[in-house]
């Protein structure tokens, strides 16, 4: 399945029982859900747990979902949720004496959530790229070590010279898909720029 495909389109498909448009929802939220359920502390088994419910309940309600802008934040919402009602449940067994340590994992969970949000968005913009720019671009700014100008060039089978000015070009485009995302996360909500390291909160 194309990489392009519109997130309401994919989620139609979805609600329809495609089981390639469930495969790529899967695909394109699966870090969102982990990174939120990360949060929480829980151990493996729950986790997978929370992970399996939470795009169960999506192929519950997907075909009530009016908004596919706001898919993004419904996955991580519903995440969220799983991960308090688990601790709760646990809490009245009395296997943790209290939950409310867990209530908040982050020091505020509305900004933890805003970032997964933007990590979110820049990935989905990505994805519309060209395959030369996303590749050039995840090799300059989404690696734990990010290549160097030389690497990138045998990679590419390009230029070195011609890696900065195709990295602008690249840049570029993908603010503008930022910018006409339907969830209207602008550039400079995104954290992404034209300089030298542009993005931050990388996904």
């Amino acid at each position: 399945m194309a990489e392009s495909v519109d997130t309401g389109d994919l989620l139609a498909r979805a609600a329809r029982g495609d089981d390639d448009a469930w495969r790529e929802i899967v695909a394109r939220y699966q870090r969102l859900v982990y990174a939120t359920v990360w949060g929480f502390r829980l151990a493996p088994e729950d986790a997978e747990d929370v992970f399996q419910e939470t795009f169960l309940r999506l192929h519950r309600h997907a075909a009530r979902l009016r908004n596919p802008a706001g898919l993004a934040r419904w996955i991580a919402l519903t995440a969220r949720r799983l991960c308090l009602d688990h601790l709760e449940r646990r809490r009245v067994r009395g296997e943790i004496q209290m939950a409310d340590d867990y209530i908040d994992p982050a020091p505020e969970a509305s900004e933890q959530l805003e970032r997964l949000e933007r990590a979110q968005a820049i990935r989905e913009a990505l994805a519309l790229l060209s395959p030369r720019c996303r590749v050039l671009l995840e090799h300059l700014y989404f690696r734990a070590e990010p290549l160097s100008y030389r690497d990138i060039a045998r990679v590419l089978d390009m230029p070195v010279g011609s890696i900065g000015p195709t990295r602008a070009r690249c840049l570029e485009s993908l603010l503008r898909k930022l910018e006409q995302a339907p969830a209207g996360i602008s550039a400079g909500d995104s954290g992404v720029r034209s300089g030298s390291r542009p993005i931050g909160g990388a996904p």
